[in-house]
């Protein structure tokens, strides 16, 4: 039996600044995947395109990532400081008004890392840890992958995590997912009411889109079409820079023209 076809989706519009949240997945989303985690090239246009984002929306603007908050703290510098974060898939989170909200990293994890990092190193696997997680990375050894993705769901089920796929990688770490992670965040004071727009390009972002969905907003894919719970599509990165831009530039005309 042949499998239904993948409907290209439209570009998104461009949403009402004053009414809505915007929500980013980070690799893959708002830069380039890279062969290894700390390879990404965030430059000074996305930082200030956040932060003008940022000040369109009166501060609702999210970055919701399977990275930690450390990580996106390194990345960002002082820009992350004006910035509302999930890390670690939603099991950590920062707000204004929450402060740094982080679970303990438990025993069960600690374990089940010893194991993965062994793993990684017999089979020439990059192994990332992370606060809440740790990552195997077979970018780089393809024909691995179905061991890969094999070894890390029976650790997962084993120590009583989750093990998540994603582009050339598994992930096992806390539970967690970017659909709680949205929903969360929309309850805080600042975004409740607003129109949650959540933009990702993995299949880890797959939560994300039908949470924004439910919440009476959008998910946004940035990939190639395929089946997808988000509403719109843009290429990739590139594309989704120039989409933000057009938003701005339109947001910012409007602010002088009032002025």
């Amino acid at each position: 039996m042949s499998s239904s076809p993948v409907i290209d989706l439209d570009p998104p519009p461009h949403p009402d600044l004053a009414t809505a949240s915007l929500f980013f997945d980070f690799d893959g989303t708002l830069v380039e995947l890279a062969p290894t985690p700390d390879g990404v090239v965030v430059d000074d246009r996305l930082r200030d395109r956040l932060a003008r984002l940022a000040k369109a929306t009166n501060g609702r603007v999210a970055i919701v990532t399977g990275r930690s908050i450390a990580q996106i703290d390194t990345l960002m510098g002082h820009h992350a400081a004006g910035l509302a974060i999930a890390g670690s898939h939603g099991a950590e989170w920062r707000t204004e008004r929450t402060g740094h909200v982080t679970p303990q990293r438990s025993e069960a994890l600690e374990s089940a890392a010893a194991e993965l990092r062994a793993f990684a190193d017999l089979e020439g696997l990059l192994f990332e840890a992370k606060s809440l997680g740790v990552t195997l990375h077979y970018r780089q050894c393809p024909d691995r992958e179905a061991d890969t993705v094999a070894m890390a769901e029976r650790v997962a089920d084993r120590f009583g995590l989750q093990a998540n796929r994603g582009k050339m990688m598994v992930e096992v770490r806390l539970p967690g997912d970017k659909g709680r992670a949205i929903t969360t965040l929309m309850d805080d004071a600042a975004l409740r009411g607003t129109t949650p727009w959540f933009f990702g390009d993995d299949v880890t972002d797959e939560d994300g889109f039908a949470a924004a969905q439910a919440l009476g907003g959008a998910g946004v894919l940035i990939d190639p079409p395929r089946a997808t719970a988000a509403a719109y599509r843009l290429d990739d990165v590139a594309a989704l820079r120039d989409w933000i831009d057009a938003v701005l530039a339109a947001a910012e005309a409007g602010t002088e023209g009032a002025a």
